[in-house]
């Protein structure tokens, strides 16, 4: 019989290139990149012991030594055991699991079959055999590796059909084409068998695997050639798998936009390429570049986290900056997270969440901090996940309760106001903090669908008691940051408040300094349609931030409320009061109405009252009540 080689030459020079490259460049030491490697060595030695038995099969000679029927039995077991690696192969990417050892004998279960036969053949001739007239001889088992084959490959598709969601579209994708590329040169061989594409259909498979998931340029940031953070998911991945111990360290430099700000983008790679060259220099391959301006290092043992986290500290100590091939030095405060046993936390995203978390304790005063996990921060970052997670179940049963806090008026002598405050009552924790749960809603984007689900709850509680607006000039509702950024922002509480059938003056939304203070388009057209429906608008916290009265000037207040902050020693300090009292002073000649937040004794309260403000909420007079608790208030007073 005459057979082409040529698609074996050609798929022994593509795994020859590919194989020389993978080894050249830096690569992901897991368990999938090694599994890859293991797929194309036996491909490489599939198609070389192939070619050496084509040769022998074709040459013709009648006598047939041991060259011909070792370089067979050898391409046959290569030949076997691919399909099962290419099974390996996909199966590791399944989440937190390697294939277990039992699940392993199930799945290879044919192969081990097929190599029991293929390594007997010698005795049986079940597979192939030699006749000095003939030559090469197929057995009467042969076609069983066509077959073996082409089961393999079906369980690899079921896989992929299966997790699809879990691998996501590019991946299934990639691993969908390998598995037609290896399909079509099995069965190509099958049915023509001198045409020998077996090989080259694999070739074709692992180059398509190089180029997608297992290029080595895929899991390197492309600025400073660390790995990346998908890379540390599956490392972290790999060893929760084992069952493995590990620790983790990351590098945070929160001043790293003013750098670019002062010194240009430029000079800010430079500053990053220059950390990452001495955090490799300490810590080898472990160095993980995880977001713009945080790294992260691996540590597998304690000693070696301890003796990493030493020489950081000691970099950064001994170098105020970095010198970036000029004399001119730029330094960036950094703040060290260390978390010890990072198992603990059973996943790679939440390790993460857990470094942020630990960050997010540490001060930001210019120098370098170190922060240190504990069972006090674990058990607060843990409590900081469960009420993020029950925020979704509230939010699906609105089990969001509103408090109203009552507004005095100093120049009426009553409340003519409230304030609309979100409360949220957990089934074992009990109350969560309105600061800690809008936090997590806005940090996890929900917090549109909170103010929806509470102004809803406002306007139904307003028009079962049309009566008390009769009292109250307005009731008003803070507006989240998030809120205020989205195009449909004005328009949809209008359209809320229209729902009920409520006058538009019933209402004022509350702006924080901080976004007034980053004045802009959207902000600019929500305010103006608010104006327009006659919604009246207040400026919440001044003095907490940064707001000033341009700031103030901007937007058309109708009131501006002073935070409890700038209260502070007004009754000890002659400074303190003389600069509240001028605030006052200059808000009320510009025609605003301002409200005193914050407000808990006589003696500030009488303080207030002289220099002319026109309302106080605080503690004095009431604190946030619950629906029924404010009615018995306001009927009381009115009686």
């Amino acid at each position: 019989m005459s057979y082409n080689s040529d698609f074996l030459i050609a798929a022994f020079i593509i795994l020859t290139i590919v194989l020389w490259q993978f080894f050249n460049q830096k690569r992901p030491n897991d368990l999938n990149n090694r599994t890859f490697l293991h797929l194309a060595v036996l491909g490489i030695l599939d198609v070389f012991f192939e070619l050496i038995s084509t040769y022998y099969i074709a040459s013709g000679h009648s006598d047939f030594g041991m060259g011909a029927i070792l370089s067979t039995t050898i391409f046959y077991l290569m030949q076997t055991l691919l399909p099962f690696v290419l099974v390996c192969y996909i199966r590791t990417f399944h989440k937190k699991e390697h294939i277990h050892p039992g699940e392993m004998f199930i799945l290879g279960f044919p192969t081990l079959i097929l190599l029991f036969l293929i390594l007997s053949n010698q005795f049986t001739g079940n597979m192939f055999f030699f006749e000095s007239q003939t030559g090469y001889v197929k057995g009467p088992l042969y076609m069983l590796m066509y077959y073996c084959a082409l089961l393999h490959i079906a369980e690899a598709t079921l896989i992929i059909i299966f997790r699809r969601k879990a691998l996501g579209p590019a991946t299934s994708k990639a691993l969908f084409q390998i598995l037609v590329l290896s399909a079509f040169g099995v069965i190509v061989q099958a049915l023509y068998q001198p045409l020998l594409m077996t090989g080259f259909g694999l070739s074709l498979a692992v180059l398509t695997l190089f180029l997608t998931i297992n290029n080595p340029h895929a899991n390197t940031d492309s600025l400073t050639g660390l790995y990346d953070k998908p890379y540390f998911i599956r490392k972290t991945e790999e060893f929760l798998a084992e069952k493995k111990s590990f620790h983790v360290i990351t590098i945070t430099f929160y001043q790293l936009n003013q750098i670019n700000r002062a010194a240009g983008t430029q000079s800010g790679d430079q500053f990053l390429k220059l950390i990452s060259e001495q955090l490799q220099e300490i810590c080898g391959l472990q160095v993980f570049r995880i977001t713009g301006k945080r790294f992260l290092v691996l540590a597998s043992s304690l000693q070696e986290y301890e003796y990493f986290l030493t020489e950081i500290k000691k970099l950064f100590q001994q170098n105020s900056g970095l010198n970036a091939e000029t004399s001119d030095k730029l330094s960036s405060p950094a703040i060290l997270c260390g978390i010890l046993n990072a198992e603990k936390l059973d996943d790679g995203g939440a390790i993460l969440e857990y470094a942020e978390y630990l960050e997010s304790l540490a001060p930001r005063n210019g120098i370098i901090e170190t922060v240190q996990d504990d069972q006090k921060t674990m058990s607060s970052f843990v409590y900081n996940k469960e009420i993020e997670q029950f925020l979704h179940t509230a939010i699906e049963e609105d089990l969001f309760e509103v408090y109203y806090q009552p507004v005095y008026s100093l120049d009426e002598k009553c409340f003519v106001s409230l304030e609309a405050l979100s409360r949220l009552r957990h089934p074992t924790y009990g109350w969560i903090s309105p600061d800690m749960f809008i936090q997590i809603a806005e940090r996890n984007r929900l917090v549109d669908q909170i103010s929806d689900l509470q102004f809803r709850r406002v306007c139904r509680f307003l028009k079962d008691h049309e009566d008390l607006m009769k009292q109250l000039h307005t009731v008003k509702f803070n507006l989240s940051p998030l809120d205020l950024i989205k195009n449909d922002c004005s328009s949809r509480f209008i359209r809320i408040i229209d729902e009920f059938g409520l006058p538009h003056s019933y209402f004022q939304f509350e702006i924080t300094e901080t976004v007034a203070t980053e004045y802009n388009n959207i902000l600019n057209q929500a305010v103006e349609e608010f104006s327009n429906a006659g919604i009246l608008l207040c400026l919440d916290d001044f003095g907490s931030g940064y707001a000033n009265f341009n700031t103030v000037m901007r937007l058309p207040f109708a009131a501006i409320k002073l935070d409890r902050s700038l209260l502070f020693h007004i009754c000890s300090d002659v400074k303190a009061a003389t600069f509240y009292q001028s605030i006052v002073a200059a808000f009320q000649r510009m025609g605003y109405l301002i409200i005193s937040e914050g407000v808990e004794t006589q003696e500030e309260l009488d303080l207030l009252e002289q220099w002319g403000v026109n309302m106080i909420q605080g503690y004095y007079f009431s604190r946030p009540l619950a629906p029924i608790a404010l009615l018995e208030l306001l009927t009381e007073k009115t009686n």
